[in-house]
């Protein structure tokens, strides 16, 4: 582990150290009890001084709901429903003066039938007659002053109700109100007598309301005092009173006392001393910076080479703060289900960006970080680290590392049967289930679409082949690849061969088939400097090559791998397919060069023949290699049984193993078996004779 990692372990330390100490409230300053209820007490408690046994929130609330279901509502006459009946009786009478002449009936009945007033024609005509109108005002003006000097009720009250009036509650009967029923009847009497009656009816819905109701600011205020009455405590411990028992099972009681001795201290201001509060953050601080020195360390021996760049070891240390931030916002701000968390989201991400392994490694360093900022719970992280265990297993066996649709519904199928196994195990009930398991698909659809969008970052910001990617790069629009196709068609024609051929051998092998082919696509772009130097781009390359010496014109053909390279960082061809280009003649010679100076009597230095490499250091590559080699030397053949092509398959393998080309590629000869078995078919396909059709003959004269 170098320097860097060594600085990076402390400052994250150093911070998540910090966010524990500010946002784990309560942790510094007074004592506190890790127990839960059910747990066997590893110590015993005996009680410092007295203190009062305060409820629970859960008995408080209870408490509260009983104190509560004891009140009366209180009533007072509401002189605003008077008034709204006076003000309806007024529009309703202002449309009537409006409307004087029998021809406007039908607009004065849509007007009316907007405030749902009466459109009877008795009704109506009292447009055209102002004198007939304004009786009817008076009659219906005093019905209403008669009915509502008696309070109107319309609730079951019973017998009797607590009236407030003067600043004064006192409980009444209601024999001295009216019912709502009772006021209808009453308002419609009074206007059938006068003549009315053909609309007594309708009027009476509109214009008599109850005005007996509920006081809500009176009631809200005996409500406060109500609650407020409630006893918070329910008992005492002495002095030297015995809180827990070695050995004894935590009982509700006990949390209880625990949480009440908290507080009391509290109250106290009996804070814990300096040097205890230092050693506090000192362990802290030592735990994390172990757990991230290892991780440091764990980065070397478990990340793939093509893998491990130096500026991932940074976004690792720090992804170590984000996991304590999502504990901080779930237990200490939101105060939710911890299995809320997106814990995935880290592990995922960095499986996508390091390899399966330190994913692995990740999912279980995150676990210990996290514990401390959830009060060191062990239920929700044993919840989330399984079911990311068991996500990572499976995404990785069916290589899915870039489909996240897969990736979540492995995740939160996870999460689900991992609850309920626990939830089963604990014989919690049915509606804990369906709440964690809420919280669980917030989880996983949260840690899906963030480590998909960290992943997609960190691929783009280092060159990374995406899936996107490759496939924008099999697009044969793609400026390089026409380039290839009109500039150098023969490299053009022997890059889908070789493309074809090492996708089939990565399909074969479990290699990334994909990768294979935008690699073999590509693996010759270098031959766009110097085209005709080339022999499958210009059959008379020879005549070209014989006005320079073999040394340079090996030179030259060694130069097309730099200059592939230099293409394709112009054209910003993900890190993976330049390795391709990079590793696909590994170190081998440039055998047809050597071969002319060595008959020429020169004395050839071997490295001014050989390609700079390095050797392949993928399965990728060297499938790559051995597609390359395989194709150009069938093509060079005249080929006549499939004997000879299986022959030209086994020699290159053996040449590339004998010259150490496979030293350093993470391939076994199991592969290569399969790699052959993989490419015969193509071969077959390509270079088979094929049969003589006899020439057309022509019908015979009849």
């Amino acid at each position: 582990m170098n320097s860097k990692s060594f600085v990076y372990a402390l400052i994250m330390a150093v911070v998540i150290a910090g966010l524990h100490h500010i946002f784990a409230a309560g942790r510094f300053a007074y004592p506190e009890y890790r127990l839960t209820e059910g747990q066997v007490s590893d110590m015993e408690l005996i009680s410092p001084f007295d203190f009062p046994i305060l409820k629970s929130e859960e008995q408080l609330k209870i408490d509260r709901e009983r104190a509560l279901e004891k009140i009366e509502p209180p009533f007072s006459v509401s002189d605003q429903v008077r008034f709204d009946a006076f003000s309806s009786l007024d529009r309703i009478f202002a449309i009537l003066r409006q409307y004087p002449k029998s021809s406007d009936s039908e607009e004065l009945a849509e007007e009316l039938s907007k405030i749902k007033a009466p459109i009877s024609p008795e009704f109506l005509a009292l447009a055209t007659n102002s004198d007939s109108r304004e009786r009817a005002y008076s009659a219906i003006y005093n019905a209403i002053s008669a009915v509502y000097k008696t309070p109107i009720y319309d609730l079951a009250l019973g017998d009797s109700l607590t009236l407030y009036e003067a600043d004064q509650l006192r409980k009444v009967s209601v024999n001295g109100f009216q019912e709502f029923g009772e006021a209808k009847s009453s308002f419609q009497n009074i206007l059938i007598r006068n003549g009315y009656s053909a609309f007594a009816e309708q009027l009476s819905e509109i214009l008599v309301q109850p005005n007996l109701l509920v006081n809500e600011n009176k009631y809200q205020e005996i409500k406060q005092i109500a609650i407020s009455a409630v006893p918070t405590q329910e008992g005492e411990v002495l002095q030297n009173e015995i809180i827990l028992r070695k050995y004894a099972r935590v009982s509700k009681s006990d949390i209880n006392k625990l949480n009440s001795l908290t507080e009391a201290y509290k109250a106290r201001n009996m804070t814990r001393s300096p040097w205890h509060r230092m050693g506090l953050s000192l362990g802290m601080l030592l735990f994390v910076f172990i757990v991230l020195l290892i991780t440091n360390s764990a980065f070397q021996l478990l990340v793939p080479k093509k893998l491990a760049q130096d500026s991932i070891e940074l976004p690792i240390n720090l992804s170590y703060v984000f996991t304590a931030l999502f504990g901080v916002l779930s237990n200490h701000v939101l105060g939710v289900n911890n299995i809320i968390i997106p814990f995935a989201m880290i592990p995922l991400s960095i499986a996508v960006l390091s390899g399966f392994e330190f994913g692995i490694f990740i999912s279980i360093a995150n676990a210990l970080i996290l514990n401390p900022f959830i009060n060191w719970e062990a239920y929700a992280p044993v919840i989330l680290l399984l079911a990311t265990l068991i996500t990572l297993v499976f995404v990785q066996r069916i290589r899915a590392w870039h489909e996240p649709f897969k990736i979540w519904l492995i995740l939160t199928a996870s999460l689900i049967v991992v609850n309920i196994s626990l939830a089963l195990y604990k014989n919690d009930p049915a509606i804990i289930v369906l709440r964690n398991s809420g919280y669980a698909l917030i989880s996983s659809t949260v840690s899906v679409l963030g480590a998909a969008a960290i992943s997609s970052f960190y691929e783009r910001r280092w060159n990374r082949s995406t899936k996107q990617t490759l496939l924008e790069l099999l697009d044969f629009n793609h400026p390089l690849l026409k380039k290839l196709a009109t500039q150098a068609v023969g490299t053009y024609h022997h890059s889908l061969v070789v493309g074809n051929l090492a996708e089939r051998a990565a399909e074969a092998i479990g290699a990334d088939s994909r990768l294979t082919r935008v690699g073999s696509y590509y693996h010759d772009i270098g031959k766009l400097v110097n085209t005709d130097i080339f022999t499958e781009n210009n059959p008379d390359s020879s005549s070209i090559h014989d006005k320079w010496n073999p040394k340079e014109s090996a030179g030259m053909v060694r130069n097309h791998v730099k200059e592939g390279v230099l293409l394709a960082h112009k054209y910003n061809i993900p890190k993976e397919v330049i390795d391709i280009i990079k590793e696909h003649h590994g170190t081998s010679r440039i055998r047809y060069f050597l071969d002319v100076a060595q008959r020429q009597g020169l004395d050839p230095d071997l490295e001014d023949y050989t390609y700079d490499g390095p050797k392949p250091r993928s399965k990728e590559s060297a499938l790559v290699m051995l597609a390359d080699i395989v194709e150009s030397t069938t093509k060079a053949k005249d080929l006549r049984s499939k004997d000879e092509l299986e022959k030209i398959i086994d020699d290159t393998i053996q040449r590339m193993i004998r010259d150490g080309q496979l030293n350093e590629a993470p391939i076994t000869i199991s592969d290569l078996q399969k790699a052959k078995i993989a490419m015969l078919p193509i071969l077959e396909s390509i270079y088979r004779k094929r049969l003589d059709y006899p020439d057309e003959q022509k019908p015979k004269d009849e």
